[in-house]
């Protein structure tokens, strides 16, 4: 079957990469998305050449107060240079042809959820400890910001549920959490927040524009490849959605499960309840993107007093 795929962002690149006989269609020469720039260390298709920097301990903070870290005795993420990566991964333009499948790689712009804006900022004249990553959650909206190192400077940003425009909220950060800096360029994004998994609608769907973005956290760049591995492969068997629906799966259950946490920070005015339920085995499922129901009781029974609101919106 030969492949036309929409969108050449990191899921619709490894796509190309991966599948062969395919061609991309993309408006931008040159890829850009505002983000956090970190990936996992066994995300596929990494190429080390645009590792910048690394992640092996990782602080969560309710505004100023440390709630919990998580260390790692070796990296756990790498810090990319995304924009030089995923370019390195788009194939050299072909002729455009007919084609077999359409696959729908758009990312947010095709995506189908509710979404937000989120923000970047490269900050520099600033300390924030070496291969640490910091996760701050205010005190009322429900979101995050984050503080990621990356190379000389830091990548800081935050995204929150319905706030239009982070950028403000962003900067009053950097002068009052980080106290201060060289802020030496600004970006926004679209993020989908609430993902409607979709796998396939006049075409098959991957990444984010399939819903694979975990709520949390933001996290899109591997769930996209993952995604991108899944239906390459899968488009060579007798029955490729069934293929891709299975081999999604597991990545559908923990976005779903996202989600409904999610929702509950909202009804609960903020993300603050959800952070007193943190621990280390939370934080560390948190970074490991491997939530759970079971972790989540285990931590309810411990603080019966907060417990007993997040039990009630979850089984709502």
């Amino acid at each position: 079957m030969f492949v036309k795929t929409v969108g050449l962002g990191p899921s619709g690149s490894a796509f190309l990469k991966l599948y062969g006989k395919a061609y991309g269609v993309e408006l931008s020469q040159r890829y850009f998305k505002a983000c956090g720039e970190a990936v996992p260390v066994e995300t596929p298709l990494v190429d080390m050449r645009y590792v910048v920097d690394r992640v092996k301990l990782y602080k969560f903070y309710h505004w100023r107060r440390e709630v919990g870290e998580v260390a790692y005795t070796k990296p756990r993420w790498y810090i990319v240079d995304k924009q030089k990566w995923v370019e390195s991964l788009r194939p050299p333009g072909g002729e455009a042809g007919e084609h077999d499948v359409l696959v729908k790689a758009g990312g947010p712009y095709q995506s189908k959820g509710e979404k937000i804006t989120v923000a970047r900022a490269y900050v520099a004249g600033v300390k924030a400890g070496e291969e640490t990553a910091h996760f701050i959650f205010p005190e009322t909206e429900v979101g995050f910001y984050w503080v990621f190192p990356h190379g000389d400077v830091y990548n800081v940003g935050g995204g929150f549920l319905d706030v239009g425009n982070p950028i403000p909220h962003l900067m009053e950060f950097v002068k009052r959490w980080l106290g201060g800096g060289v802020v030496l360029d600004v970006r926004g994004a679209p993020l989908t927040v609430f993902p409607k998994i979709v796998l396939h609608d006049g075409g098959f769907r991957i990444g984010e524009a399939a819903g694979f973005l975990y709520p949390l956290t933001g996290e899109g760049i591997r769930p996209g490849i993952i995604s991108a591995m899944a239906l390459a492969e899968a488009l060579r068997t007798k029955k490729p959605l069934d293929t891709y629906r299975r081999r999604v799966t597991p990545m559908v259950r923990q976005i779903e499960f996202q989600k409904r946490l999610l929702s509950i920070a909202r009804r609960l005015g903020g993300s603050g309840a959800l952070m007193e339920l943190a621990d280390d085995g939370v934080l560390r499922e948190y970074v490991e993107e491997n939530l759970s129901a079971r972790v989540l009781f285990a931590t309810l029974a411990k603080r019966p007093r907060v417990g007993v609101k997040v039990l009630v919106n979850l089984i709502k």
